[in-house]
């Protein structure tokens, strides 16, 4: 109603009678989704149709009642809703007063009743979309799913069984008759109460005038502010360092120094792990319900205190406003998270490793530095805190607040520093455990310094890497070319492609390969980069100089090779900045991907349809599997695709970014990663040294082959085992699939497949048999690696012999996991020898006879692959399932 208002007034001030087509419900949909998603106070739309029928019919009174100012057009195929402006207009109706509109091909039985001097003698403007087929259809689809909707007038007025009075009932007195009067949808989540279990973080509405004006006082305020960041021990006064504070400096204008901060040294990394080690204990014996509710304190705060936050995210990290807004959103809902998972933990169930290292990246600098230390937290252990070296007052700002919330110093310790100081942090023996978000080079460094020991409990320390990929998004010739180049640009160019997720290689079917990359240059020179505390800002810089020299050195040898490089121009005003233009190389194959290049340069490439199956290959064989995406109209070739790529996390028909915590648990394999995924029901029990069997993800049959092992055990005369083996086996994890809440207008299935080949190094006939139902249970293929046991291999079921492979030089062959079982030195031994092999990272997970006899048992779970399918169930045009609700 205020913007009628302010048209109105616009009209009577500017002496002009202005044209206002008024439509109910257009892309009503879409809104909802959006608010869910942003996590908006509430819905900018009423939630109820008859409430937005009742909003109709009063915008059509003011409307009409300001005929100097305005020209009404009615946009509806509703009879009743033309009947009741008919009403609120008068009979004295005299031309030029108001007209009625309706979409060519829809409403003409009605209009021909509206429309001539012998009917109701009212006007009828036609419109109808102009443009070729293909970009159209959506826009026919969306149209259709409208008017075919439950609620739908069109739709009602069709079914005979539906009766007239019905039809004909009065908004307004449908709208009175809900108790309590204006009551939402029940069938249609608010943007708090979308997860059900806990609160979705709030959003910050970019379209609110009031937010905005106290984002710019809390963004002044910032500029004005000099941060400081120190190393922050269990003992403060301990946490003193020797070194001299050095500047950090706004990526986007280097003359801003953001703050200042002292970094920790070796000794004092040293120092903070003993404390760790001697007080961090007491936090372990705190009850779980009272570290959960730590976190959510934290959660809390973090959300009350976002406008301070996200001056220090844009000015130190180089992030948009939006992406900052991101940032706090996904720390808050980590917190949360693992806040309830942690929720059902017990005392004598449930033991923490000891002391953690987190090591985070600068490119979450809030997000993944709060969603590690939680974990670790939620799980009971202490935590040493190593953020980025480019990104420390974020982190220090962090640690604060989590300490404010009761989260006790010895508990969560913070260390600046560089390399070298996360190389120390990881060495030391009391460190139990390191999760590490970062380049697969320097995971694949941290798995070599952790085989070096053994953990107290005489296991290989636990490393969960997330690292990087080579992420693909394969488009046919189905696919909404609009949409395509939308979810590309946001994919590959939202945070300088400085995402772990961002989209690397464009893959077009070569039918719609020259008209898709047009409408991507045309796109991309529109694309705004400079100052990111800009809302006009699509683009900031690249997080420091030698990042994008590195990046620039590549496309300009690209360029040499012969490849065509497209790139924008950038605006003089980031000339003090570490800007590199976002930039499009059309290749010929996937192996022109030489590594990952990680900034914001995006590859296309053509293929043919026949060519699909082959390029799918071809990605797969980059030994990257973090995400996929796939756009197409076509079920079948979605469920093809999905079977074949080695993903952790698939996207369909909608852009590669912004996993949500709980809804798209995130992480990949193979050089992507070890899992298990962030923000997932396995994440809390890899930083568990002792907890309860798995539950089920969902019902799953019982391994056909683990069923055929343990049958062979029992003719075997090994009843024992077989016993042991059952419990194994009746697990039934692989193959469980769940579906997780979310926003509407989109599917998240979770769920559960084979991790691949696992190698089984047994020492004793027990070993083999449950390392061998271990992995069977998981639905893997087996490399046995025991010359000894050799015997206990012959005459195998057919089942069982399909997936068993006997070898005796493990150093040639492929696997993905290991099983031992031997004694510790030996189990070092493997250590060693699996740290130094080339591709994926392999963990092994080992027990000595003595604690298998004692029964002992080898977690399934990492021996299993996670994976997300988020699918835009809306791309058709619209979300069927929520038109149909009234």
């Amino acid at each position: 109603m205020a913007v009628l208002d302010f048209i109105i007034d616009l009209g009577r001030r500017t002496a002009r009678r202005i044209m206002v087509r008024l439509v109910k419900g257009a892309y009503w949909d879409a809104e909802i989704k959006r608010a869910q998603m942003e996590g908006l106070e509430g819905f900018p739309v009423f939630t109820r149709k008859v409430h937005t029928d009742v909003s109709y019919l009063a915008c059509a009174r003011r409307l009409l009642a300001a005929p100097d100012a305005v020209f009404p057009q009615f946009a509806t195929h509703n009879a009743q809703t033309l009947s009741a402006i008919m009403a609120l207009a008068g009979e004295n109706y005299y031309a030029g007063q108001y007209e009625f509109q309706c979409l060519h091909g829809m409403g003409e039985p009605l209009y021909e009743e509206v429309v001539g001097p012998e009917k109701l003698n009212r006007p009828c403007r036609i419109y109808a979309p102009v443009g070729p087929h293909e970009t159209l259809l959506a826009y026919l689809v969306r149209r259709l799913l409208e008017n075919g909707a439950n609620s739908s007038f069109v739709h009602r007025i069709a079914d005979d069984s539906f009766p007239v009075e019905a039809l004909a009932a009065d908004p307004v007195a449908e709208a009175r008759a809900i108790a309590p009067l204006g009551a939402p949808n029940p069938h249609i989540a608010a943007p708090r109460d979308l997860f059900g279990d806990r609160p979705n973080a709030a959003g910050l509405d970019f379209s609110n005038e009031q937010r905005l004006a106290s984002l710019a006082a809390a963004l002044l305020a910032s500029q004005q502010a000099s941060p400081c960041a120190a190393p922050m021990l269990a003992n403060e006064d301990s946490g003193r360092s020797e070194r001299a504070p050095r500047a950090v400096r706004n990526p986007a204008d280097l003359r801003d120094t953001v703050g200042h901060v002292v970094d920790a040294d070796p000794a004092l990394a040293a120092l903070a792990l003993h404390q760790a080690a001697t007080l961090g204990p007491v936090w372990s014996a705190t009850p779980a319900a009272e570290r959960a509710r730590c976190l959510r304190a934290a959660a809390d705060l973090l959300e009350a205190r976002m406008p301070s936050l996200l001056g220090l995210i844009v000015r130190e990290a180089g992030k948009s406003l939006p992406n900052a807004v991101g940032e706090v959103r996904e720390a808050v809902d980590f917190l949360r998270y693992y806040a309830g998972a942690a929720d059902a933990f017990e005392a004598d169930s449930h033991r923490p490793l000891g002391p953690v290292v987190c090591i985070s990246p600068w490119n979450f600098p809030l997000a993944i530095f709060t969603g590690q230390i939680a974990a670790a937290l939620a799980a009971g252990n202490p935590v040493l805190a190593k953020p980025a070296e480019e990104t420390p007052l974020i982190a220090a700002a962090a640690v604060k607040i989590l300490r404010e919330a009761g989260v006790p110093p010895a508990a969560l310790q913070l260390l600046p520093g560089d390399g070298t100081l996360g190389a120390a942090l990881v060495a030391d023996p009391r460190t139990c455990g390191v999760l590490f978000t970062g380049s697969t080079e320097v995971a694949r460094l941290i798995r070599t310094q952790l085989a070096a020991r053994l953990g107290p409990d005489g296991r290989p320390v636990p490393l969960v890497a997330e690292t990087g990929g080579q992420n693909a998004l394969v488009v046919d010739s189905s696919a909404l070319p609009e949409q395509v180049v939308a979810d590309a640009l946001v994919s590959a160019f939202d945070s300088a492609g400085q995402r772990c997720s961002a989209l690397r290689l464009l893959c077009l079917q070569e039918e719609t390969a020259e008209r898709v990359l047009a409408m991507l240059q045309g796109a991309l020179a529109e694309w705004c980069v400079g100052d990111p505390a800009l809302l006009s800002t699509d683009m900031g810089p690249l997080i420091t100089a030698e990042a994008r020299a590195g990046i620039a050195a590549y496309v300009e040898a690209m360029r040499a090779r012969g490849f065509k490089v497209t790139q924008a121009l950038l605006p003089e005003a980031c000339r003090h900045g570490t800007f590199l233009p976002p930039t499009m190389i059309e290749i010929d194959q996937v192996d022109d991907l030489t590594r990952e290049v990680f900034g914001p340069v995006l590859h296309v490439l053509r293929y043919r349809r026949d060519e699909r199956d082959t390029l799918i290959d071809a990605i797969n064989a980059t030994g990257y599997g973090l995400t996929f995406g796939r756009h197409t109209r076509i079920d079948e070739t979605i469920a093809q695709v999905a079977a074949r790529i080695s993903a952790g996390n698939l996207y369909i028909n909608r852009n590669l970014i912004g996993a949500v915590v709980g809804v798209q648990p995130f992480g990949g394999h193979g050089l992507s990663g070890t899992g298990p995924k962030a923000g997932g029901p396995l994440y809390l029990r890899r930083l568990l040294a002792q907890c309860p069997p798995l539950e089920p993800l969902a019902p799953a049959p019982v391994d056909a082959a683990a069923r055929a092992w343990i049958a062979h055990l029992a003719a075997q005369g090994h009843n024992a085992h077989a016993a042991r083996c059952a419990a194994l086996a009746d697990q039934g994890l692989a193959g469980a699939e769940r579906e997780m809440a979310g926003p509407v207008g989109e599917r998240n299935l979770y769920s559960w497949h084979p991790r691949g080949t696992v190698l089984l190094v047994p020492a004793t006939p027990l070993g083999l048999s449950v390392q061998m139902a271990t992995a069977l249970a998981a639905g893997n293929r087996v490399l046995v690696d025991a010359p000894a046991l050799k015997a206990s291999l012959a005459n195998l079921p057919a089942e069982v012999k399909a997936r068993v492979t006997l070898t005796e030089n493990r150093a040639t062959a492929l696997f993905d996991a290991a099983l031992f079982e031997g004694e510790s030195d030996r189990l070092l031994a493997l250590e060693r020898e699996m740290a130094q092999r080339d591709g994926p990272i392999v963990a092994v997970h080992g027990l000595s006879p003595g604690a298998l006899a004692a029964g002992a048992a080898y977690p399934v779970e990492w021996l299993l692959r996670e994976r997300t399918i988020s699918i835009n169930t809306a791309a058709a045009g619209g979300n069927a399932t929520l038109l149909a609700l009234g």
